[in-house]
């Protein structure tokens, strides 16, 4: 339910991903240059507790992350089903715990969808780079 209190709620669901890979994805989402949202985070892999070793990390440095814990592994789709449910936001993002936000990506997003009211859904162009964090390619999309 669209409660509003925030502009945007990012909606991630994690469950075995590198340490490494966590990291970082949560970061590019913290260090975002629009700041008016929350982060929702389903742990989808409670046994893991590298997971919520990770996740209470940022949760007690960042009032932003929300962090939820299935009581077994139920599978992406219905992670981020019950995520939906919880979110506040106007807008939702998505975002994968092994992918990385460009730091305007949300005030990018936001302006259009504010500017452009016809629109329901947008996305971006990607760029595919390699473990190091290295460009390999940049993917764009139709528009």
């Amino acid at each position: 339910m669209c409660r509003e209190s925030v502009k945007v709620s990012v909606l991630m669901s994690i469950y075995s991903e590198p340490k490494e890979w966590l990291i970082s994805s949560i970061n590019s989402i913290l260090n975002q240059s629009f700041s008016d949202f929350e982060f929702i985070i389903i742990n989808d892999n409670p046994t893991r507790s590298i997971n919520s070793i990770v996740l209470n990390n940022f949760a007690i440095t960042d009032s932003r992350v929300k962090i939820f814990e299935n009581k077994s592994n139920i599978g992406l789709t219905k992670s981020l089903n019950k995520g939906l449910k919880l979110t506040e936001g106007k807008y939702i993002a998505r975002m994968d715990a092994d992918d990385i936000s460009l730091p305007d990506r949300f005030f990018k997003q936001v302006t259009f969808l504010d500017s452009n009211k016809e629109h329901v859904v947008c996305g971006t162009n990607f760029i595919k780079i390699n473990k190091f964090e290295k460009k390999k390619k940049i993917v764009k999309l139709p528009e």
